[in-house]
C-alpha cells in the first residue's frame, strides 16, 4: 500500500517540481533548498527520533491505549518545537543573514515554524497508524496533502507578479502551510474514529519515559546526520565560489541538482521507503514477542539489493531521457553518474537503519550516523573548490558508504551464530523435515 502511494507521489512529485522549474527561476529554488536545510533541521530535533519511538510503541500496545500514546508524543513534541521555535524567532533576521546570506527570507523562516507544527502533529499521527498497521489512511493522507500542495504552490507562483527570490520562496513555504492542513484534519478524523481521543485503557501515566528512552538517541542521530548535511548545504554556495562561480551561478547549480537530478536518481526509494517504514515497526513487534526476525530481515535485505541494482542500471541508460522529457534540459552527465551511486549506497543504508532501529541499536545508529557525516563533511570542504559540484556528489557517497559498511557489520554482530551462514541467501531456508534431517 504505501509503495503504490510512494509511485504516485515520485509521479506527483515530478510534476511538482516541473512546475517550479518553469515558474521560478533556478537562483530562487537554489535559495528553497537552503531554508529546506533549515526545516530540515528543526525536524531533526521535533520529530525524527519521535517517530520511531511512537510507532515502534504503538505495535506492541493495545487500541485503547493509543489516545494516551498521542497525548504524550504530542506533548514532547510541543516542548521540543518551542525549544527551537523560540530563539529562531527572536534572532532569526541575523540568522538568515549570516547562515543563508540573506536577511529578507526571514519572513519564510516564521511561517516555516508553522508548517513545521503541522508537520510534527501529522507525523505523530502517521506513526501510530503505520505502527498499529493502518496504512491506508497515511497513503490516502499522503496522497491528498501532495495534490494540495502542488495546486496551491504552483497557482501562487502564477500570480506572482514580484517574481524575487524572496517571494518565491515565501509563496512555496506558505502553500506547504495549507497543505499541511489537509493532512492532519484527515490523520486526526481517522485516528478519531478508529481509537478515539479520550483514553480507555488502565488508569496509568503517560508514556513519557518509555518514548524518551527510544526516542532520544534516535534524535541525536538525525541531528547530527542533519547537522552535518545541512552545515554542507549551508557552506556550498561558497565553496562553489572558490572554484570560480558567482553567488547567482552557484545558487542556480544548487537548484538544479535538487530539482532535477536528485529527484530522478531517487526514484527507487519509492519502493525502499516504503518497506523501511513498516520494516521498523514489524522487527519490533517480533522482537517484543520474544520471535526471532532474522528471515524477515535477510528477506527485507535481499528484496532492497535487487530492486535497488535494477532500478539503477534503468536509471543509467534512461535518465537523459527522463530528464529532458520531463524538465527539458540534460543535467551534467558525470554528476548524474555518481548521485544514481549514491542512490544505491542509500536504499542499503535506509534499510539498515530500520533494521538497527527494530533491534533497539539506537545508539549504534547515532556513533555511525556522526562519524560518516563528520568524514563527509571534511571531503566536501576539501574536494568541493577543486572538483565543483561533482566532488559535493562524490564526498556523499563516499560518507554514506562507510555509514553503511559499519552498519552492516552492526547487523552481523547482532545476528545469532546459526543465522550467519544464511545471511547472503536471497531467499529464506527451506525448514528440514525430521527425514531431511536424520
Amino acid at each position: 500500500m504505501l509503495f503504490c502511494s510512494n509511485a504516485i507521489l515520485q509521479i506527483m512529485g515530478f510534476a511538482y517540481r516541473i512546475g517550479l522549474s518553469r515558474t521560478a527561476m533556478d537562483s530562487a529554488l537554489g535559495l528553497n533548498s537552503l531554508v529546506m536545510q533549515v526545516y530540515q533541521m528543526i525536524v531533526s530535533v521535533c520529530i525524527s527520533g519521535l517517530n520511531i519511538a511512537v510507532a515502534g510503541l504503538a505495535a506492541k500496545l493495545d487500541s485503547p491505549s493509543m489516545a494516551r500514546l498521542f497525548k504524550s508524543s504530542f506533548i514532547i513534541f510541543t516542548f521540543l518545537w518551542l525549544l527551537m521555535a523560540v530563539p529562531l524567532m527572536i534572532a532569526g533576521a541575523g540568522f538568515c543573514k549570516t547562515a543563508l546570506g540573506n536577511g529578507r527570507v526571514y519572513p519564510t523562516v516564521c511561517i516555516m515554524l508553522v508548517c513545521i507544527f503541522m508537520t510534527g502533529v501529522e507525523n505523530i499521527l502517521k506513526s501510530i497508524h503505520i505502527g498499529t498497521k493502518n496504512v491506508r489512511q497515511c497513503a490516502v493522507s499522503e496522497l491528498c496533502e501532495q495534490a494540495a500542495r502542488f495546486l496551491l504552490v504552483i497557482n501562487l507562483l502564477k500570480g506572482l507578479t514580484d517574481k524575487s527570490d524572496e517571494n518565491t520562496v515565501f509563496y512555496i513555504m506558505l502553500g506547504m502551510v495549507f497543505s499541511e492542513f489537509v493532512s492532519v484534519g484527515f490523520l486526526l478524523t481517522s485516528f478519531g474514529r478508529k481509537f478515539g481521543f479520550k483514553d480507555k485503557g488502565s488508569k496509568k501515566g503517560l508514556y513519557i519515559r518509555e518514548i524518551t528512552d527510544v526516542g532520544f538517541p534516535a534524535t541525536l542521530t538525525a541531528v547530527a546526520s542533519t547537522f552535518f548535511a545541512s552545515v554542507g548545504s549551508l557552506i556550498l554556495p561558497n565553496a562553489l565560489m572558490r572554484y570560480g562561480m558567482t553567488y547567482n551561478g552557484a545558487l542556480a547549480q544548487i537548484g538544479e541538482m535538487n530539482t532535477v537530478c536528485v529527484p530522478i536518481t531517487m526514484l527507487p526509494m519509492a519502493f525502499v521507503g516504503a518497506l523501511s517504514a513498516v520494516l521498523m515497526p514489524e522487527i519490533r513487534g517480533i522482537v517484543e514477542r520474544n520471535g526471532s526476525p532474522w528471515r524477515l530481515i535477510r528477506r527485507a535485505f535481499s528484496f532492497v539489493t535487487v530492486a535497488g541494482a535494477v532500478a539503477s542500471l534503468l536509471l543509467f541508460v534512461f535518465y537523459r531521457s527522463i530528464s529532458q522529457g520531463m524538465f527539458g534540459r540534460s543535467p551534467d552527465h558525470a554528476l548524474m553518474d555518481i548521485l544514481i551511486i549514491k542512490g544505491m549506497v542509500i536504499y542499503l543504508q535506509v534499510t539498515s537503519i530500520a533494521v538497527l532501529n527494530g533491534l533497539l541499536k539506537q545508539r549504534t545508529v547515532l556513533v555511525f550516523a556522526v562519524l560518516g557525516e563528520l568524514y563527509q563533511l571534511i571531503l566536501i570542504m576539501l574536494t568541493v573548490p577543486v572538483l565543483g559540484i561533482n566532488g559535493y556528489a562524490a564526498s556523499m557517497v563516499v560518507g554514506e558508504a562507510l555509514r553503511l559498511a559499519c552498519n552492516m557489520l552492526s547487523v552481523k554482530k547482532h545476528m545469532p551464530c546459526h543465522e550467519r551462514k544464511h545471511q547472503y541467501s536471497v531467499f529464506p531456508r527451506r525448514r528440514m523435515r525430521r527425514t531431511d534431517a536424520n
